[in-house]
């Protein structure tokens, strides 16, 4: 899911070492995997919202075309 770049260009942006941060490699742990966490979850969120419109779209497509018009937050 993520490439080697964009790992590289998260780790890149983890520079502020908090007052009790998990120090490895000069980076905090810590806020390194926050910073992953905060850049996967709208992919995973759009993923589901497509996956759930394509499940409702078989019972209701009515719905499944009001759903698809929301956008997953």
């Amino acid at each position: 899911m993520l490439s080697e770049e964009t790992v590289k260009q998260i780790f890149f942006y983890c520079d502020l070492h908090e007052p009790n941060a998990v120090v490895a490699d000069d980076v905090d742990i810590v806020q390194f995997a926050h910073k992953i966490a905060a850049f996967v979850e709208p992919i995973i969120a759009a993923k589901e919202h497509q996956r759930c419109v394509q499940i409702v779209s078989h019972m209701n497509p009515e719905v499944s075309r009001s759903l698809a018009n929301q956008r997953p937050k």
